[in-house]
């Protein structure tokens, strides 16, 4: 299991959490599958989410894949420990969390891509909900047979540009010393 991500640059962002318009269920068996494009090509490292979940519970995991159809997994696929953040309690009753986790894929700008979301754990068992705040992309779901939803909170991260600078740096350093080593 992937640990979770930390923010990088944003590539991609569907919208705010809203935690008033509706959620869907990601756990229990049920997926949702959400469009984005990118504006240009990148390798993704992370993505943000709102969930809902029941006062007391938790979400630890989930089930992530990145493909060129809905529900597809073509492009990559893992499971993420989540690290979330709680933000309210919303008039229904739910707990409003924003959650981030770690995914990958190396995706060219400009073709759509679906992110699918499933197998939500959620500490007492109970389910879990992916945020819809009807933003600009399509959304899917399997729990009602394949329909159209409204599109869900998301946002997609490249790596911090200050940790490639180091990891770079870090090379280089390693390749001047491995040089001093054989000479």
């Amino acid at each position: 299991m992937a640990t979770p991500a930390s923010a990088g640059t944003v590539v991609y962002d569907n919208g705010p959490i809203n935690g008033t318009i509706n959620a869907w269920t990601i756990s229990t068996g049920s997926q949702v599958s959400d469009s984005f494009t990118l504006g240009s090509a990148a390798t993704l490292s992370g993505a943000q989410i709102g969930l809902w979940l029941l006062p007391g519970d938790s979400a630890t995991a989930v089930d992530w894949s990145i493909g060129t159809t809905p529900f597809g997994s073509d492009i990559s696929s893992g499971t993420a420990a989540l690290a979330g953040t709680f933000q309210y309690n919303n008039a229904l009753g739910f707990d409003i969390y924003e959650s981030t986790f770690s995914l990958g894929g190396s995706l060219a700008a400009g073709t759509p891509y679906y992110l699918t979301l499933g197998n939500l754990v959620v500490s007492f068992g109970d389910p879990g909900y992916w945020d819809e705040n009807d933003g600009p992309s399509s959304a899917y779901t399997n729990a009602v047979g394949v329909g159209q939803i409204g599109s869900e909170s998301f946002q997609l991260y490249t790596p911090e540009p200050a940790s490639m600078v180091l990891l770079g740096s870090g090379m280089l350093i390693f390749a001047g010393f491995m040089r001093k080593l054989t000479s």
